[in-house]
């Protein structure tokens, strides 16, 4: 006799959720889902549309919570037809939001007060990645629920990798992201350089990621930079930002030196100051190159 497959919830069916969404109905998994608007595309992929998300935990055996920030989450959970009173025991929560270590290990109690287990699932990839599954998943929390969970995790990316207890996950998350932060800024530099050196800047992207110096970071933001096609963004500015500030507050508290990563966060504050905030990352290299044009006028300057 077949078992079917547990019935998965998706509340958050957005930008990263809904390429997630996707790939666990394509799997084969029958998935209900819960956004405010925008829904559209995930009934067109075969998704079943839920109403609220106390739907969506009524629903689901496995239920998947991917929201922007905690003020979301928390009114998801607790607010009218709420996560939290449509929970029974026995379902499983897979928390793929980043936020505060604190904020998931509370929510976690909570949970297990209710007799429902909790896994802490970090994606690392930009939405094109885990649409195509090449993104990673860094997981925190029981090892043997991992094991239960690992069909759903195979359906969304082949990479995935147990770092500890709650809040492990998100740690390394902030790390991977210090270095898309560090990466993406040294793109924008080398890119920036090779056009001043008189190369096409299609030929660069092209020529150096087949190299030495190439990066996952330069392999997808050195093309956007080249066309500069900075929306749609796959990775916008604001998405980031609060990685930049989780990320300085851990290596603080940890009383790590981050030379590289210190350096670069400023441009991207920058540019999100200047309005860029929903163009993608790789716009950052308009700022590198305006300090380029200054440094040239001011070279031509004192040499009047």
């Amino acid at each position: 006799m077949v078992t079917p497959s547990p019935v998965v919830g998706m509340i958050g069916i957005g930008q990263l959720g809904l390429p997630i969404a996707v790939n666990l109905i394509r799997a084969g998994h029958p998935v209900v889902g819960f956004r405010r608007s925008d829904r559209e595309a995930f009934a067109a992929a075969g998704g079943r549309v839920a109403h609220s998300p106390a739907e969506v935990a009524r629903a689901a055996d496995v239920l998947l919570l991917c929201l922007p920030d905690e003020r979301a989450q928390a009114a998801v959970l607790d607010g009218e037809q709420g996560v939290m009173g449509a929970l029974t025991p026995g379902k499983v929560v897979i928390e793929l939001g980043t936020y505060r270590r604190e904020f998931k290990i509370a929510q976690a109690d909570r949970l297990r007060a209710q007799q429902v287990e909790m896994l802490e699932v970090e994606v690392s990839g930009s939405p094109p990645m885990v649409a195509d599954r090449r993104a990673a998943l860094y997981i925190g929390g029981d090892a043997s629920l991992m094991e239960r969970c690992r069909p759903i995790l195979t359906a969304i990316t082949e990479h995935h990798f147990h770092l500890g207890d709650i809040g492990s996950a998100v740690a390394m998350k902030l790390i991977a992201n210090a270095l898309v932060t560090v990466h993406t800024l040294a793109a924008a530099e080398a890119m920036n350089l090779g056009v001043r050196a008189g190369f096409d800047a299609h030929r660069v992207a092209e020529v150096l990621r087949h190299g030495a110096g190439n990066s996952a970071m330069f392999s997808i933001r050195a093309p956007l930079m080249a066309a500069r096609r900075f929306s749609p963004a796959p990775g916008p500015f604001e998405t980031l930002e609060k990685y930049l500030h989780m990320g300085r507050e851990m290596a603080h508290s940890l009383g790590c030196a981050t030379p590289l990563f210190s350096t670069a966060v400023p441009y991207f504050e920058r540019a999100i100051a200047a309005g860029m905030a929903q163009e993608d990352i790789s716009a950052v290299i308009k700022l590198v190159e305006d300090e380029s044009n200054h440094r040239v006028d001011g070279e031509n300057a004192r040499a009047r």
